[in-house]
């Protein structure tokens, strides 16, 4: 379901793999997850492995195995709450190995905020739907339904409440039958903007700190610079830099005239880059730039900002950004970047945007840069 299995050349077997090297995550199971995960539902690897007991690998092979799945899958967007392995042979006669209940019920108490009726095991094997059922959970199968397994769920009347051919299509189910209430995802959307937090990397906002103060001590002005809802960012940051920090800060979005005028008559490509030239943009000034994917001249996205750094970095001006994804060519044109990190596919720019606005408000209130005291803190 996670893995492609492994073919043993010698014997003809298949098989999970058995070194962490063999880990293969099947497309599309990442971002399945990821979704789950978003929609607030708690993930956990529930899985027979009895290959050291057969003496096929070692122990630390099938955990390094396991560290690598979940890695994987982490890369993804997932985020995976546990992972519970059955490492005995079927004859140990064990409470863990599927069929038997032992892994889900692991899984269930190390979550008690989450009831057995809301929750789903989901698997390819058979023993998988056995064990949802005996734990009392949901039970969904990824297979065809030409199998096997057609005759001996009929003989064990443990038919899944869902059955189908993978990871999306079980997603698509619970996005239909509404699996993800707006509590739910409430609870979801705060938690991945924890997560977002955890991830964020603190030595890159103490680079833009840093290198705007140098800005600010050369007596460079500052340009702001942003696109749709980041365009609002950027008259918001101007009044903030200029009123706490005291910079002489501008945003091209601030004068419309002036925009609209040069993006009729000069085109949208260019506003920006003619904007900055008109202003005079040097080799003591900084550009910052917020964007959720940072402009991209390869795919003929954002390219006002694309021309307009580009012209910062002829001048000389120093590049500076708050944007997600990979930070397009914001990242590469920049002295310093915040990455804003994706924690779900489905929601990279509201949480850009988002957090775009608590790093900017971080930055004005950086000791490095807040000169003004704000107006609550200083009322008594």
């Amino acid at each position: 379901m996670l893995n492609r299995v492994v073919v043993d050349p010698e014997h003809g077997t298949i098989d999970s793999p058995l070194h962490p090297d063999q880990v293969q995550v099947m497309p599309g199971a990442a971002e399945a997850l990821a979704w789950l995960h978003g929609a607030g539902y708690a993930l956990a690897i529930v899985s027979n492995q009895p290959a050291a007991a057969k003496r096929k690998t070692t122990l630390e092979n099938l955990r390094a195995v396991n560290e690598r799945v979940v890695a994987e899958l982490e890369r993804g967007g997932a985020r995976i709450a546990g992972s519970y392995l059955c490492l005995h042979r079927h004859e140990d006669g064990c409470e863990c190995r599927k069929p038997r209940p032992g892994l889900l019920k692991q899984a269930l108490a190390a979550h008690p905020d989450r009831d057995a009726a809301s929750s789903w095991m989901v698997g390819d094997g058979v023993t998988d739907v056995q064990a949802g059922r005996r734990a009392g959970v949901h039970t969904a199968y990824l297979g065809p339904r030409k199998c096997d397994a057609c005759k001996v769920f009929e003989d064990l009347e443990t038919t899944p409440e869902w059955w189908g051919p993978d990871l999306a299509g079980f997603v698509d189910h619970l996005r239909r039958d509404g699996g993800g209430d707006m509590e739910t995802f409430t609870q979801s959307y705060l938690q991945e903007s924890v997560e977002l937090i955890r991830r964020i990397d603190a030595g890159a906002v103490e680079a833009v700190a840093k290198g705007l103060a140098e800005v600010r001590e050369r007596r460079g002005r500052l340009f702001i610079l942003g696109v749709g809802g980041s365009a609002g960012h950027a008259s918001h940051a101007v009044n903030d830099f200029r009123k706490i920090c005291g910079f002489e800060a501008y945003t091209p979005t601030d004068n419309v005239s002036e925009l609209t005028a040069r993006i009729n008559d000069e085109g949208w490509d260019s506003c920006f880059e003619g904007w900055l030239k008109g202003s005079r943009l040097g080799p003591d000034d900084g550009v910052l730039v917020f964007s959720v994917g940072g402009g991209n001249r390869e795919k003929n996205v954002s390219m006002n900002l694309v021309r307009a750094l580009e012209h910062a970095q002829a001048v000389g001006a120093r590049v500076y950004g708050i944007v997600g994804k990979d930070g397009g060519h914001t990242a590469k044109a920049a002295a310093a970047c915040i990455l804003v990190p994706v924690v779900s596919q489905e929601r990279i720019t509201p949480h850009t945007e988002g957090f775009c606005a608590v790093l900017w408000h971080l930055l004005v209130s950086h000791p490095a840069l807040k000169v003004h005291q704000t107006k609550w803190e200083s009322t008594k």
